[in-house]
């Protein structure tokens, strides 16, 4: 479940940098790498498309990445297993705060847990990224893990393309997005939770070979609402097959609540917890 929720936690997070995505498609892109075509892969069905209208997108998510600072929404994940086909979902809070590069924190609280059967019982997880650490928090064992994803000293942006553990395109620079990815247009496969989307716009991101993304994902496909540009469906396909997809939906840019602020502004553990810190390996 932690690199899952490592996984979903990204996605989300840097795909709700699209905000006002809106506002920002109104300019005229300018030059820049032209997109190659992507073959279709696991029945995606992606397709070529004119350079100019995904370069528009790209151009709006990184102008929308460096002008947002805070934003809260609710999120169901979905995970489909590629060796059972087992089939679970979780519902919960996510929650970004801080403007582009290493300071920004972002967490994801886990409320309810629905299985296969579509049994729901609650689920109370927090993951947490901040400061170059990933903190896993399990109210009910009074248990907290501590991992090292960024080395000390290291100056980075967690969502980058080619720098952090988090890295991924969306709310990222356009160039970086075009060198760490082949883009295309697409569809977004078939799934229960796009019930009640509506007319929206599909990118399919596949990592070219060699890049970090590479190593643990097959293909990225993020869906933005075709009349206000907000992101509303993000799917990650692993490259052990596993599908991931995240429904955003509510979402709510500006200052925080009380509620939200305290899950990115997390206490250390109390007394009686078990702490388990694990540093990088030098």
């Amino acid at each position: 479940m932690t690199m899952h929720a490592l996984a979903v936690l990204a996605l989300a997070a840097a795909c709700v940098a699209h905000h006002d995505a809106r506002q920002a498609q109104s300019a005229p892109s300018g030059g820049g790498t032209q997109p190659e075509t992507a073959p279709s892969t696991d029945g995606v069905g992606a397709a070529p498309a004119p350079g100019d209208g995904i370069e528009r997108i790209l151009d709006a998510a990184e102008a929308a990445g460096a002008r947002l600072d805070a934003m809260a929404c609710t999120v169901i994940i979905e995970k489909r297993d590629a060796l059972t086909d087992d089939v679970e979902r979780r519902r919960g809070r996510l929650v970004l705060q801080g403007s582009a590069g290493p300071s920004r924190r972002i967490a994801l609280r886990i409320d309810q847990f629905i299985d296969g059967t579509g049994r729901a019982s609650e689920d109370r997880r927090l993951f947490l990224y901040r400061d170059g650490w990933l903190i896993e928090r399990d109210d009910a064992r009074k248990q907290q893990i501590e991992r090292q994803l960024v080395a000390e000293g290291t100056s980075m942006d967690p969502l980058q393309p080619g720098e952090g553990p988090l890295a991924l395109p969306v709310g990222a620079r356009r160039s970086e997005v075009l060198a760490n990815y082949i883009v295309t247009t697409t569809t977004l496969p078939e799934s229960p939770l796009w019930k009640d989307l509506p007319p929206n716009d599909v990118l399919c991101l596949v990592p070219r070979p060699s890049t970090p993304a590479a190593r643990d994902a097959k293909q990225l496909i993020v869906a933005w609402d075709r009349a206000t540009s907000l992101p509303i469906a993000v799917v990650r396909d692993s490259t052990e097959g596993d599908r991931t997809i995240a429904r955003l939906r509510a979402v709510e840019v500006g200052p925080l609540n009380d509620a939200d602020r305290a899950l990115v502004d997390l206490p250390e553990a109390a007394e009686g917890w078990t702490v388990d810190r694990r540093p990088l390996k030098p």
